[in-house]
């Protein structure tokens, strides 16, 4: 993560508000260049916590590394070069946090970063996933697909012909070239069941053939994980930055509330030329923008206007945080 603040007080800002508590994060900055894990069988903790179990695999495939200036040191999972074989990352502690979090709050947040790594092809996939106590349930999950270089999500959902299951969903038509970063976000609601989505394509729920099938589930384990399928030869990299998980009791996503929020955050002119404005009732801490492929274009922040006269024309999403919550705009630059 790009040291504009301190770690620790960047996390604070951005995250901590009265209805939101931190539960687990990191950035990966205080960690060594290399090995995460100190075994691939889950058994004894690496670096930072984080327990390894690789079925076949090695301390090497779990790497601390830098891959850009912007952030600093991340985490880099490799998977199998193989057509089976699932590995797992995580670290103890979140449901004893969950646990312990303030009552009404009960609603898991996750907001990651992910890097589609320079292999986009095979069959596999880069996720992050929050399951049950049990881990026979993913109460939501995003990440990469490698064969089809698109975002997708994952929740324990039933659909209209009764089949109850960890069901893996699209969200949104962008292409998503190697060696990209894509800001993700998602959230899981005990009490509904609901699980959302955002992606700089804009914010995503199940359609209405699916139903909650994960109500009253409490969050046990956040795992980082690398997936193959049927036919696969390529050993994918997958790369994960500044994860934060959060308890709140208000979904960015899914609610009225949540809604009426988005709607009262806009961005004008569209089309623009040389600036556009940024209006919102809730102070903004912070701005991206990505273009179709999803690169981040360098932009700034001044007195809720941002100078967009140098991109080249076509069309952009623009990222706006506020205070807890994160919202996602589309512009087209004239």
């Amino acid at each position: 993560m790009k040291k504009v603040l301190s770690n620790g007080a960047f996390l604070l800002v951005l995250f901590n508000t009265i209805n939101a508590q931190t539960l687990q994060n990191d950035n990966f900055n205080s960690y060594t260049i290399g090995n995460v894990g100190t075994d691939i069988t889950a058994t004894t903790p690496g670096q930072g916590g984080f327990y390894t179990d690789f079925a076949g695999g090695s301390n090497s495939e779990a790497q601390i590394v830098n891959i850009d200036a912007s952030h600093d040191k991340s985490l880099q999972l490799t998977g199998n070069a193989t057509a089976t074989g699932t590995k797992y990352m995580w670290k103890n502690g979140l449901a004893a946090a969950w646990a312990a979090r303030t009552p009404g709050n009960n609603i898991i947040k996750l907001n990651v970063s992910l890097y589609t790594g320079s292999a986009t092809d095979g069959v596999g996939r880069g996720t992050v996933m929050i399951y049950n106590t049990t881990t026979h349930k993913t109460l939501v999950g995003i990440g990469y697909n490698y064969a089809t270089k698109k975002i997708m999500g994952i929740a324990h959902y039933t659909d209209n012909t009764g089949q109850t299951a960890n069901f893996g969903l699209n969200l949104g038509t962008n292409i998503y070239p190697a060696n990209t970063w894509i800001p993700l976000s998602c959230t899981f609601d005990k009490t509904t069941g609901m699980a959302t989505w955002t992606t700089p394509e804009g914010s995503f729920s199940p359609g209405p053939g699916y139903t909650p099938a994960a109500v009253g589930e409490d969050p046990f384990e956040m795992d980082f994980v690398s997936a193959v399928g049927t036919g696969n030869t390529v050993a994918h990299i997958t790369s994960f930055d500044d994860y934060v998980l959060m308890a709140t009791n208000t979904a960015v996503l899914g609610t009225k509330e949540a809604v009426a929020e988005e709607n009262s955050v806009s961005v004008y002119p569209s089309p623009a030329i040389d600036f556009i404005n940024i209006h919102s009732k809730s102070q903004i801490t912070k701005i991206e923008i990505f273009d179709t492929a999803g690169r981040k274009i360098n932009a700034k922040l001044d007195n809720d206007k941002v100078e967009v006269r140098k991109l080249n024309p076509g069309a952009y999403i623009i990222i706006i945080e506020t205070k807890g919550d994160r919202f996602s705009k589309k512009f087209i630059k004239k």
